[in-house]
């Protein structure tokens, strides 16, 4: 009959994974880095086509915040080697959110 309730199956019960966001993706990345880390994405050319480089900061505890943010130039399809900083922050959602409003994708 319509009135009664159907009872609920295991596969009902099981709590459903949740599917991540690009920004709590490159949020995981950033926290899981180590001292001497970096992870770099590759821009769009419009924001200059080179890559952007995410390192912790090794003067962390004395100076600074804990990550540090900068770009660097892409020859023939190598990075040069040469950073320019742009700015550190204590919050990997920063980071993540100014990586994803340039478009940026993981450079390996």
């Amino acid at each position: 009959m319509f009135w009664k309730k159907k009872s609920a199956t295991e596969e009902q019960l099981k709590p459903k994974a949740k599917k991540l966001s690009p920004r709590k993706i490159i949020e995981e990345r950033i926290k899981q880095l180590a001292p001497g880390q970096s992870i770099s994405y590759r821009l769009l050319e419009t924001f200059g086509g080179g890559l952007a480089v995410v390192e912790l900061n090794p003067q962390y505890p004395t100076e600074g915040r804990m990550y540090i943010l900068s770009t660097e130039k892409i020859v023939d399809g190598k990075p040069t080697g040469k950073r320019n900083r742009l700015w550190d922050s204590d919050k990997p959602r920063d980071i993540a959110g100014w990586i994803l409003d340039r478009n940026g994708e993981l450079f390996s």
